[in-house]
């Protein structure tokens, strides 16, 4: 098998680039339209964003250069199994109507050929899976129905029918559609600023500026920005002014509308999970101290019930101890009674009576007792 040509595999590589983007960019892509008129900065911030969101700049002179220069390398790829004769064929029929029309129109394409490209460029993979920003397009509302419908017809004859019954493609149309507005006296003064070579190159000169700047007043008082307000994508405006030549302030306006990039987000839930660690580790913590604490209190619980029970057993040894002294004090003064005034008599009553042995001795000793103490006395 033949060595792959490096163009070749540069395109290869680069589908497998935007595969590779695809599965591991959970973020929702960026699709952005900026508009306004001519010489507000729409190009500067167009690059800014795109480098930001790490998105494409789609530029409408830039796409049909990049459309020409694919379909002439198409035409001189030698590798037939990455272009056949057929599609070879079909980019030389392309190439030679997009000329034709170049020719008939002062260098320019026509209306329903630009739109055709920028539907096919929009539809590309690293548009649909990363974003875009769409420069200073469209201009008309036709320009907006016939690029963002769903039905892909544009033949003139059937436009108005196509707009009454499709419905706006979702996927290649912007989320977010940005106008930079700015007086006509500060363009006109940004542009006089410029070098004259600058001013030639980029049709900034007195005549043509004035021309596009009066085109653009009278094609944003008809119904351009209509199609958007119609499929609820609401339009920003944003003043330029000369307090902010790096666009920052615009800049930050833009993207607090649209929202942080892929990597600006996994910071954030970084910092958020990160948050919600420390706020679980204080939990973990806290409920560990409420543990020990509650520990401690039961130890301390237990230790004040013991020492209160070996008080209670101290207590208690005193209270038996004074039963004990009080119960011999008492047993010693009746001993003492009964040894004085009972034993004598009751001892002498035993001894006869054990010499006797009557039936009922106990009636024996008290008639005993008796008899004796009335003798007695």
């Amino acid at each position: 098998m033949e060595e792959e040509t490096q163009q070749t595999r540069s395109k290869r590589i680069f589908v497998n680039d935007v595969d590779e983007y695809s599965s591991r960019n959970i973020a929702q892509p960026v699709k952005i339209c900026l508009l306004g008129p001519p010489a507000v900065g729409k190009s500067t911030v167009a690059k800014k964003l795109c480098q930001h969101y790490k998105i494409h700049h789609i530029s409408i002179k830039e796409m049909i250069e990049e459309k020409i220069s694919q379909l002439n390398e198409m035409m001189s790829e030698t590798d037939s199994e990455y272009v056949s004769e057929e599609a070879k064929a079909a980019a030389q029929d392309q190439l030679e109507k997009m000329n034709t029309s170049m020719d008939m129109n002062q260098g320019r394409l026509a209306e329903h050929e630009v739109v055709d490209i920028l539907r096919e460029k929009l539809n590309s993979k690293s548009c649909r899976n990363q974003g875009f920003v769409l420069e200073d397009f469209p201009k008309t509302y036709k320009q907006a129905r016939t690029c963002f419908s769903e039905d892909t017809d544009t033949e003139e004859q059937s436009l108005d029918l196509m707009f009454e019954r499709s419905e706006y493609n979702k996927t290649i149309t912007p989320e977010h559609v940005f106008v930079l507005d700015a007086s006509d006296d500060f363009l006109i003064k940004r542009i006089q600023g410029l070098p004259e070579s600058v001013a030639e190159k980029m049709g900034y000169t007195q005549d043509e500026f004035m021309a596009r700047l009066n085109k653009y007043r009278h094609l944003k008082a008809g119904t351009m920005l209509d199609f958007f307000d119609h499929q609820e994508i609401y339009t920003e405006h944003i003043e330029v002014s000369a307090d902010d030549p790096e666009y920052t302030d615009v800049l930050k306006k833009i993207t607090e509308v649209v929202g942080p990039t892929p990597e600006e987000q996994e910071e954030e839930n970084r910092k958020r999970e990160e948050e919600n660690g420390k706020r679980e580790d204080e939990r973990r913590q806290k409920l560990a101290a409420e543990a020990v604490e509650r520990k401690r209190r039961q130890e301390d619980e237990l230790a004040e019930s013991a020492a209160q029970y070996d008080e209670w057993q101290k207590n208690l040894q005193v209270v038996k101890q004074e039963e004990c002294e009080l119960q011999e004090a008492q047993s010693y003064d009746l001993r003492s009674y009964l040894m004085k005034y009972v034993m004598s008599d009751l001892s002498e009553a035993m001894a006869e009576c054990c010499k006797i042995k009557p039936e009922d001795p106990v009636d024996f000793l008290a008639e005993y007792i008796l008899r004796t103490n009335q003798e007695e006395e």
